[in-house]
C-alpha cells in the first residue's frame, strides 16, 4: 500500500487493479469497452497466464494501451498525457538517470519546471518512481500517465540518440567507405544508422535517388518527401548491399525488382520492403519501413468525429455487406479499416483478411499476406476464407473484377466484407465497380458505408503561432473566415516544415433505401449526389475548413492535399 501526491492509496499488488473499491474489468465494463462475457474470458486467461490484467487485455485486443492508462490516471488521480504533444526531455534531466533504470522502472524523466521534476508514467508505480526521483535529484515529482509501449519506446529512443548523434555517425561512416576503394569494410553500419534516423524521424520511407554525380537520400515524413543529404557515387554499393540482404539479385541492374528483409531498430522489430527502378542515372530504391508491432488505437483517437464513429460502429456491427473506405495511395485507408475493425468485440467473431503487406496486428484476427509467386491473391483468397466460416473479411485491396465480384459475392452471403478501392470521391465507387464487372442491383443490395479519405499534416504543436490571415485564406475558407489562423513557424521538432504528424479530412455517406433504389435504377451520379446531400452529406473540402479553422492544419496543406474544388 502507498500514497500517491495527493494522498490516494494504491494498491498495485493485485492483478485486477482497484480504484475505489473498483477493479481493472469492471471500470472497463461500466464504460461499455469490455461485455460481461469478454471478462469473464479475459480472467479465466488470466488465471491460466499469470499476467496482468491490463496487459493481457491489451495484447488480446480488448482493451487498448489508451484505455488502460486512462483507468490508471484516475486511479492514481494523476493527469493522462498525450507523450506526442510532449516536448522532448531535457538533455541534462536524462543525464541524471539512465536508460536500463527508467525502463525498468518505467518511466520517462521530462523536464524542470516550478521546482520539480515533470516525469511521465508507463507501467511504473508512483509511490516507487517518486522516491526514486527524489532519492537521485533532490526534487520532488510532478506525475503524468502515458501508455505503456509509447513510454518504453521514448525511453529507448531518447537515451539512445542523447548518446549516439545519429549524423556524425553517418558522417564516420561516409568517410571510412570513401576511404575504402578496395571495398573491405561494410557499409552495413552506415545502413544501420539510416534507420536508426528514419525511425528518429518518424519517416515511413527511405529514398535513395541517384543523380549524375551523387546519391540522394531523402526520407518521407508525414507523407511529404524530405532531402536529407547526399552520399558519394561510390557509395551506390550501400545499395547493392541492401538488395544483398533482400535477397535481390545485386547483378540485375537493368529491370525493377522487389524484395524484403528484418532489421531491430531500438529493439523494435522492421520489415523492409524494398523495390528498386531503372533511371538514366542508375538504380533508385525505395526502403519502406513496417513495424512488425504496430500500436494503433480506434477511430477517435485518429481523428473521426463523435458523429462519424457512430455511424462507422453501427456499420461494422453489421452482419453483412460491404465498407469500402476509398482515397489514393497513402490516404490512410488501411490504417481507418484496422483502427475500426479494433472497435468490434473479435472474440465472437471470425475475422479473416488478405493484405499486401500485414501492416497492423490485429489481436484475435487471422491474417494472411498476398504472395503472388505463389498464385495467392486477393480474390483467390477470398474463395478460400468461404470454407472456414467467417463472419468479418477484411481485403486490403479491390483492384480487379475477379476481387469485385468475389467481394460482392461474399457481401451478399452473409458476410461483412471490409476493403478499399481506388478512386477520388465516395460518388466514384458505383462508377468505379460497374467497370469492374459488379451489376447495379449488386452493388446497392449490399453497400452500407462508403467513406473517402486525404490525410492532412496538423501544425507543429511546439511551434504553432498566430498569423494575419491572407486574403487568399480568407477567399478559400470563405463566410467563416478568421482574421487570423494558426501555422507553424518550424522548429526542431517538425525539421523546420511547420507540421508535425497527421490527421484524417473525409466524406462519408451511409447507403439509405433512396440511395440504394437511385444506384440499383443506374441513376446519373448528379441524382446520387444530390439525394446525398438532401441526407445531409458533406463534402471532404468542408470538413477540410473546418480543420483550417479549428488551428489543426493550414490552407496551404488543404490546397495541396483535397485542392479547392470537391470532386
Amino acid at each position: 500500500m502507498a500514497e500517491n501526491q495527493d494522498g490516494m492509496v494504491i494498491d498495485h499488488q493485485e492483478d485486477d487493479v482497484e480504484v475505489h473499491g473498483q477493479l481493472l474489468g469492471e471500470y472497463l465494463c461500466q464504460r461499455g469497452v469490455l461485455s460481461a462475457m469478454q471478462l469473464q474470458y479475459a480472467l479465466q486467461k488470466q488465471k491460466v497466464e499469470g499476467q496482468k490484467l491490463g496487459g493481457l487485455l491489451v495484447r488480446h485486443g480488448l482493451a487498448s494501451e489508451y484505455q488502460v492508462a486512462s483507468f490508471l490516471s484516475a486511479q492514481r488521480g494523476i493527469p493522462l498525457q498525450d507523450l506526442e504533444k510532449c516536448a522532448p526531455p531535457q538533455a541534462e534531466v536524462l543525464g541524471l538517470f539512465n536508460r536500463d533504470l527508467c525502463l525498468s522502472h518505467g518511466f520517462l524523466p521530462l523536464r524542470r519546471a516550478d521546482g520539480l521534476l515533470d516525469v511521465m508514467l508507463g507501467d511504473g508505480e508512483p509511490a516507487v518512481v517518486s522516491d526514486l526521483v527524489m532519492r537521485r535529484t533532490g526534487m520532488r515529482s510532478r506525475l503524468l500517465q502515458g501508455e505503456f509501449t509509447r513510454v518504453a519506446q521514448a525511453v529507448r529512443q531518447h537515451f539512445y540518440f542523447s548518446q549516439n548523434p545519429i549524423e556524425e555517425l553517418i558522417g564516420r561512416e561516409v568517410r571510412r567507405l570513401g576511404d575504402d576503394p578496395d571495398r573491405a569494410y561494410s557499409p552495413e553500419k552506415l545502413l544501420d544508422h539510416l534507420l536508426h534516423l528514419a525511425v528518429r524521424e518518424r519517416a515511413t520511407d527511405i529514398h535513395f535517388a541517384p543523380a549524375e554525380r551523387s546519391l540522394h537520400v531523402l526520407l518521407r515524413i508525414d507523407g511529404v518527401l524530405r532531402p536529407m543529404f547526399a552520399l558519394p557515387q561510390a557509395l551506390n554499393r550501400l545499395l547493392s548491399f541492401v538488395k544483398l540482404s533482400a535477397e535481390m539479385d545485386v547483378s540485375e541492374q537493368r529491370l525493377p525488382q522487389d524484395g524484403s528483409f528484418n532489421a531491430v531498430v531500438l529493439e523494435t522489430g522492421l520489415t523492409i520492403r524494398v523495390s528498386t527502378l531503372v533511371s538514366e542515372h542508375g538504380e533508385r530504391m525505395v526502403l519502406r519501413l513496417l513495424p512488425e508491432r504496430n500500436e494503433l488505437g480506434g477511430l477517435e483517437r485518429l481523428g473521426f468525429l463523435p458523429r462519424d464513429l457512430r455511424v462507422l460502429e453501427k456499420a461494422f456491427a453489421k452482419p453483412s455487406g460491404m465498407v469500402l473506405i476509398t482515397g489514393p495511395t497513402g490516404s490512410g485507408k488501411s490504417t481507418t479499416l484496422h483502427a475500426a475493425l479494433r472497435m468490434q468485440s473479435l472474440i465472437e467473431r471470425n475475422v479473416l483478411t488478405i493484405e499486401d503487406p500485414v501492416e497492423y496486428q490485429v489481436p484475435g484476427a487471422c491474417q494472411t499476406e498476398v504472395n503472388r509467386r505463389a498464385g495467392y491473391e486477393f480474390g483467390s483468397a477470398m474463395r478460400f476464407f468461404l470454407r472456414h466460416d467467417p463472419d468479418v473479411m477484411l481485403v486490403g485491396e479491390i483492384r480487379d473484377a475477379e476481387t469485385a465480384q468475389a467481394a460482392i459475392d461474399a457481401a451478399s452471403t452473409g458476410h461483412l466484407v471490409l476493403s478499399t478501392l481506388h478512386v477520388g470521391s465516395v460518388f466514384g465507387v458505383v462508377p468505379r465497380l460497374r467497370l469492374l464487372g459488379v451489376d447495379s442491383e449488386s452493388i446497392a443490395e449490399n453497400m452500407i458505408v462508403v467513406v473517402n479519405q486525404r490525410l492532412l499534416r496538423q501544425v507543429c504543436p511546439f511551434c504553432r503561432t498566430e498569423c494575419e490571415a491572407t486574403t487568399a485564406e480568407r477567399n478559400f475558407l470563405g463566410a467563416d473566415a478568421r482574421d487570423v489562423l494558426v501555422h507553424g513557424a518550424g522548429c526542431a521538432q517538425c525539421g523546420g516544415s511547420g507540421y508535425y504528424g497527421r490527421l484524417p479530412v473525409y466524406e462519408m455517406i451511409q447507403i439509405s433505401r433512396l440511395l440504394a433504389d437511385a444506384i440499383a435504377n443506374a441513376e446519373p451520379r448528379r441524382v446520387v449526389r444530390q439525394l446525398a446531400s438532401d441526407e445531409g452529406f458533406a463534402p471532404i473540402l468542408e470538413m477540410a475548413r473546418w480543420r483550417v479553422l479549428q488551428g489543426q492544419t493550414t490552407v496551404d496543406e488543404v490546397l495541396r492535399v483535397v485542392g479547392d474544388a470537391a470532386t
